[in-house]
């Protein structure tokens, strides 16, 4: 999908005159596309309108869901950003949730827009700058006391068709996550991977669950956006599931070390146990369990059509953009597994050659 900001703020004036009937003057500005990620496209917008007399200006998110079948995806976004916020967490405020595709052809939220700044951007400055006062000192305590806050919440809060609390033991998440990755393989022909299935199924009697959590599932400094007064907002949230919060940490490690380095990684670690006040243990296990994760959305997405996977067809051009942190990643995989697969190195090399 790829739309024009002049097309959004038309279907958008239609889609807020239709819902907002007892509103007056409805008036669509300044919209703006931002950056795309692997499954969403977004844009900012004004929306002006009269009421009880006065004018109201909101500014706010318009978040597409491209591919096919995603209401049930959006609508799990929707129910978790409600669930976090009216738990006092960080997270902007949701406002509609449309599953009818007659506006846009496809489904969409919409969200209070953070005037602020991308994280990231200052995170990845003070990398390239060497400034580790900065990035020691302010950014990781901020990023790992958000992490640890979330991972703290009673993870009941999230709708979740989770399981009653009686049926969890202590292997329920990791035989679920390895459930998964079985049906994977064989669902999609994910061979390539099997070995580090096998691998991580040897040792699962290792990762028996110390707590349970809400997890975000992609938690890095580029969706955390500080706002203009100072306050700290996390966003991106349709990966957020509940499960062992070591496979939300273990992510977060794997793409640090692929994007950067072994020593950033190793600084998170460190500012997470400080702010967590123990030890995480067994953290390797669970960066191997991100990598699978890790190549086998990657393989499915080269594998099949975008609009099979939920993905954007742009994501496909950032991956072979960023082909170097695949790489990385299997480095780290065989290091902490000594397993060597050629045919996933075959697939690394094909996509440096598309």
């Amino acid at each position: 999908m790829s739309l024009s900001v002049l097309r959004v703020k038309k279907i958008l004036e239609k889609y807020f005159q239709k819902i907002h009937f007892t509103q007056k003057d409805i008036e669509i500005s300044d919209v703006k596309s931002l950056a795309k990620g692997w499954e969403t496209e977004l844009f900012s917008f004004v929306f002006s309108y009269q009421e009880e007399g006065q004018k109201k200006v909101d500014h706010l998110i318009l978040r597409i869901y491209p591919g096919k079948n995603m209401q049930n995806k959006i609508k799990w976004e929707y129910d978790v950003l409600i669930a976090l916020f009216n738990a006092g967490y960080p997270v902007p405020r949701t406002h509609l949730l449309e599953l009818d595709e007659e506006f846009f052809g496809k489904p969409f939220i919409i969200m209070d827009r953070i005037a602020g700044v991308d994280m990231g951007e200052e995170f990845f400055n003070a990398i390239e700058t060497k400034d580790m006062e900065t990035l020691t000192e302010k950014l990781l305590p901020l990023v790992c006391k958000l992490f640890v806050e979330l991972h703290d919440l009673d993870w009941r809060i999230i709708p979740a068709d989770i399981i009653k609390k009686e049926t969890i033991n202590p292997y329920f998440f990791i035989d679920r996550r390895l459930a998964s990755f079985e049906k994977k393989i064989e669902e999609y022909e994910l061979h390539e991977l099997q070995s580090i299935l096998n691998w991580l199924k040897e040792r699962r009697d290792n990762v028996p669950s110390e707590k349970i959590s809400v997890l975000h599932q992609d938690f890095h400094p580029h969706n955390i956006i500080i706002a203009d007064d100072g306050k700290p907002f996390v966003v991106d949230w349709p990966s957020c599931n509940v499960g062992d919060f070591r496979q939300d940490l273990g992510w977060t490690l794997l793409l640090v070390s692929a994007y950067t380095s072994s020593e950033i990684r190793n600084a998170i670690l460190k500012a997470y146990e400080n702010k967590l006040g123990s030890k995480v243990e067994e953290i390797d296990y669970f960066e191997v369990l991100a990598a699978f994760r890790r190549f086998s959305d990657i393989l499915i997405m080269f594998k099949f059509s975008p609009n099979e996977h939920g993905s954007r067809e742009e994501a496909l051009q950032q991956i072979k953009d960023t082909v170097f942190h695949i790489e990385n990643i299997y480095s780290l995989v065989r290091e902490k597994t000594n397993l060597s697969i050629p045919k996933l190195e075959e697939f690394i090399s094909s996509i440096k050659n598309r």
